[in-house]
């Protein structure tokens, strides 16, 4: 019965997120439906609906649709053309999709106008369409209005409230002298989410376990229904650490009221935990909740920065115009300075990088407050030795004998700068004065899935590599290990933006872990990666965005296995001395200086 309930008020909740979704923005719901179907599946109905829909003034958005889901955003952007010539919604509504807010006219509905502007970061004039439109009391101006008043500078969620319920603990009654307990509030979680910062998280919370500090994890309202995961229950426990969900009765209609039932429900794990800290990991939403409990209880918080939400935003548009446009609009300014200002707040910041802490600093946070945590290493990562034919034969990747293998599994998004490795491969295999022996075992693996897979996809057939190309789509983290290591060179192509010139990702430590030789874009987040305690770098730089220079770069890894060999053999040292088990002690130590005695101070409250 219990059970019956529970997916009966999931479906609710999937049912009330989704008609939010279909009134917001219609065609996004239908990519992001269309992403949760196998590559293949999700390739062949886009053509289909494509070729069907096309050539009427109906049809025409339809056919933007379709192409958007085959990766084709040249096509898609012809028919969004097409159909907002006829002033046909879906058109633009893909136009805004494919970062065409250009296409997008006065003939357009004022929802859509509006979410153009929105798009383009100007929020005052969003809503100030829909007010002129005589709609600035309806669903969409509240949802806007709302979202633009969290940026606001001082804004606070009201005090949460914990409910009358008591809460099942998995975490169990122990509670020995000195042990500290700690709340994470987090956006995503294992096992339904796999990212790098997923995985970041539960690689902490689990050697945060191992060290005897007690740790429970919050995600964000409606969270993992809301990714389509029906089926979800109140916690999740993985490998011992616990994952709480914020699955209220009825989801907010707006994201502060979505907030404020987070906090909630924080509360009711305060009531039932009582932890010593909070800790709020990126972005200020998470922050904002972590500041309203703390200021209701006491309870210090932590506010960690694993990246700038703003950047992330600015690059994941399409060209350098729409980018530089969107670094100078109001909502990359709101961001960036509401972001800083709870930093500013926080009772302890933590971030990834030196470069991402100069950034920090550089907007008014203390740099003496400041923990440094980089990524890490799992220590089995150390431990894991398998030669290339074994690690090939164990994930099922079929290659001729011989084959020499470039690649990364990673999530494909744009920045990411993989069609710069598919036109480097490329430009090997139809240049007669590469060696011979490359372009006749050249092979490029992918493995991983995102916004940018259909476009990889289609881009491989384009430059008529796709009989090298392998694209295995999303593996699960326990096999990533052995997808590495089937690899003869791991690249991390990624392209010269603010956030990746900032931003350091997990992938090429764990590389350096599993003694994968190296290529990286020069960039100052990846050069500090791989950075060694002499000052060498010991993997392979090329100027981002470059193919001809990657390409030089993979012949001469291939070409000299000495070199490539010391280089391994420093990156493993590298990696050694950044297990998660080792860094997470800088983690306690940071939570004993914020309660000192957490047993007293958990008396005093």
């Amino acid at each position: 019965m219990a059970t019956a309930s529970r997916l009966a008020g999931n479906l609710r909740l999937l049912a009330e997120s989704a008609w939010q979704h279909l009134q917001d923005d219609p065609a996004l719901l239908a990519v992001q439906i269309s992403r949760r179907l196998p590559p293949g599946v999700r390739v062949r109905a886009g053509r289909a609906l494509h070729a069907a829909a096309g050539g009427t003034r109906r049809g025409e958005g339809l056919a933007a649709l379709g192409a958007l889901m085959t990766g084709r955003s040249d096509l898609a952007g012809q028919s969004a053309s097409r159909a907002a010539a006829t002033s046909a919604r879906l058109g633009y509504e893909v136009a805004i999709l494919l970062d065409r807010t250009d296409l997008v006219d006065a003939a357009a509905p004022p929802a859509t106008r509006a979410r153009a502007n929105w798009h383009e970061g100007d929020l005052q004039g969003a809503l100030g369409i829909l007010e002129r439109e005589g709609e600035g009391e309806g669903t969409q101006a509240r949802r806007l209005r709302s979202e633009l008043e969290l940026l606001q500078p001082g804004f606070r969620l009201d005090p949460p409230r914990a409910s009358s319920r008591s809460l099942t603990t998995p975490e169990g009654d122990r509670d020995p002298e000195g042990e500290l307990r700690v709340l994470h509030l987090l956006t995503n979680s294992l096992p339904h989410t796999q990212s790098g910062y997923s995985l970041r998280s539960h690689r902490i919370l689990g050697s945060l376990r191992s060290l005897g500090v007690r740790s429970v994890a919050l995600t964000r309202t409606g969270y993992p229904v809301m990714v389509g995961r029906a089926g979800a229950r109140q916690y999740d426990v993985v490998d011992g650490v616990t994952y709480r969900r914020s699955l209220p009765r009825s989801l907010g209609a707006t994201s502060q009221a979505r907030l404020q039932q987070e906090a909630d429900a924080a509360m009711d794990v305060v009531a039932s935990f009582r932890p010593d800290v909070i800790h709020a990991t990126t972005d200020y939403r998470n922050a904002l909740v972590a500041q309203a409990v703390s200021e209701a209880t006491g309870i210090p918080w932590v506010f960690e920065v694993r990246g700038l939400m703003e950047q992330t935003w600015i690059a994941s548009h399409s060209t350098a115009e729409n980018r530089r446009r969107a670094a100078e609009s109001e909502k990359a300014q709101l961001v960036a300075a509401r972001e800083a200002e709870l930093a500013r707040q926080a009772d302890q910041v933590v971030t990834l990088s030196r470069t991402m802490a100069d950034e920090l600093a550089r907007r008014g946070v203390d740099p003496e407050g400041i923990l440094l945590m980089p990524n890490g290493i799992t220590e089995d990562l150390l431990h894991h030795d398998s030669d290339t034919a074994t690690a090939r034969r164990d994930v099922g990747l079929s290659l001729p004998g011989g084959a020499f293998v470039v690649g990364s599994v990673s999530a494909l998004v744009d920045y990411e700068g993989f069609d710069t490795l598919l036109r480097a491969v490329a430009r090997i295999l139809e240049d007669e004065t590469a060696p011979e022996a490359l372009r006749s075992t050249l092979h490029v693996v992918i493995a991983g899935d995102g916004a940018a897979a259909p476009a990889l996809r289609a881009l491989a057939r384009e430059l008529r590599i796709g009989g090298r190309v392998l694209f295995p789509g999303r593996v699960p983290a326990s096999a990533a290990p052995d997808w590495v290591q089937a690899l003869d060179a791991v690249v991390v192509p990624r392209r010269d933006l603010t956030v990746t010139q900032w931003v350091t990702p997990q992938k090429p430590v764990e590389a350096l872990a599993l003694a994968r030789p190296l290529i990286l874009s020069d960039l100052p987040a990846l050069r500090e990666v791989a950075r060694t305690d002499g000052g060498d770098v010991c993997a392979l730089l090329v100027p981002p965005e470059s193919p001809p220079q990657l390409a030089e770069a993979i012949t001469t890894l291939w070409r000299d296995p000495g070199a490539t060999g010391r280089r391994v053999a420093e990156g493993r040292a590298l990696a050694a001395r950044r297990t998660w088990g080792a860094q997470v002690r800088r983690y306690e130590a940071a939570y004993r200086r914020l309660v000192p005695d957490p047993r007293g101070a958990d008396d005093a409250r």
